[in-house]
Parts: C-alpha cells; sequence; structure tokens
C-alpha cells in the first residue's frame, strides 16, 4: 500500500471512531437518585421510559433519524454504595432511541445532610460517557424531589436536565418518575430543532 493510501486509511478510521464516539448508544433516562444509604448499600433497579421529539422536523432526520422518532426504552441498573463518599454501579440498556449497550457509573458523594445531597456521576459505556451533577432533596420522610443535568457524547440527549420523584413506599422499595428535556451539542446549527427531545420514565427498585 502506497503512502497516500496508508494516510487515506488512517484518516477514514480516525472519522469512523470520532462518528460512533459522538453518536454512541446511551441510556435515555437518569433515574438513581442520590437516595442510598449506607445501612442499604446494594439497589437493583428497573426503568421504561418514552421519548418525543421536540421542534420541526428537517434535514438533519434524513442523517439521524433516532433523534426524529419517539420510542420506547428500558434499562436495569444496579449499584453499591462502598462508604461515605463512593459508590459503582452498571446499567444494561436497550431501546428504540438508545439501542443496545452497556456501562458503568461511578457516583462521588459531596454533601450527605438530612434534606440536601449533591454529588458527581462519572459515566461510560462502549464509545459513550457523561458527566453529571446529581442533587436530591428530601420533602418529607422518604419523598424526595431529584435532578441530574448531564452532558456527554450519547447517541440522544447529549446535554440532559431531567427532574424526578422518588418516593420509598416500603423500607426496601423504591419507586421513581422522572420527566426530561435533552437536546444535542454536537450539530446545533444543521439541526437544532429535530434533536430537541422530551423523555418520561418510571422506574422500581428494591434496596437491601
Amino acid at each position: 500500500m502506497n503512502r497516500p493510501a496508508r494516510r487515506l486509511l488512517q484518516l477514514l478510521t480516525v472519522a469512523a471512531s470520532a462518528y460512533y464516539a459522538l453518536w454512541a448508544c446511551a441510556p435515555v433516562a437518569t433515574m438513581r437518585p442520590m437516595t442510598l444509604d449506607l445501612d442499604q448499600p446494594n439497589e437493583f433497579g428497573l426503568a421504561v421510559s418514552a421519548t418525543e421529539p421536540l421542534g420541526s422536523i428537517g434535514r438533519g432526520c434524513s442523517f439521524m433519524p433516532l433523534l426524529c422518532e419517539s420510542g420506547f426504552n428500558g434499562q436495569l441498573w444496579y449499584q453499591h454504595r462502598f462508604n461515605q463518599r463512593f459508590s459503582l454501579g452498571g446499567t444494561i440498556f436497550g431501546g428504540q432511541n438508545s439501542l443496545v449497550g452497556a456501562g458503568v457509573q461511578a457516583r462521588l458523594h459531596w454533601v450527605e445532610l438530612d434534606r440536601l445531597r449533591f454529588g458527581t456521576d462519572l459515566e461510560a459505556g462502549f464509545l459513550w460517557g457523561a458527566v453529571g451533577f446529581p442533587v436530591s432533596v428530601r420533602l418529607v420522610d422518604d419523598l424526595w424531589i431529584y435532578s441530574n443535568p448531564s452532558v456527554g457524547a450519547r447517541l440522544v440527549q447529549s446535554a440532559r436536565f431531567p427532574l424526578g420523584v422518588a418516593w420509598g413506599i416500603t423500607d426496601q422499595v423504591w419507586i421513581q418518575a422522572e420527566a426530561a428535556w435533552g437536546f444535542d451539542l454536537i450539530y446545533p446549527p444543521i439541526m437544532p430543532l429535530e434533536s430537541d427531545m422530551w423523555s418520561g420514565s418510571v422506574a422500581a427498585s428494591v434496596r437491601f
């Protein structure tokens, strides 16, 4: 292979890698509010989500049609809280918008008060990743509101702003409901509206 051909092949490889990194599959829901305590450090959860694109449908849809389609998605997660400052978990997901994949999440707990919690999330999977800033506020007893603004290399909602409610209906069982608005940071000039998307999710989890 001559030198120009090798250089072209290298450029194509870099371009393909960058493309799949920027349009990587990732879960469409946040879930996992900062309510996991050390007396029950393990959690298994299951979430289902519905997504709907916002704005007008334009030329970006032919380039990346998943950004312009409604869909249903699901995810299953596990997390363990090791100590006062650190949690680690994993998730698997699949659906019409998220496609299929898996990832891990590391959480740093910075603020741990009776009614307020704040931290940092680092999530990553095969060719996708995100950083988030989870915050939870206790309303009464085991009823919390939470959010987790995040940004990352994801197929849909590369920037995401969720708002949810988490309720511990028993000592072990929790339910969550979450709505999120997300938009794409990658190509705003060519598809500024069709990549805006909202998602609604519900989840149940067991802690022990």
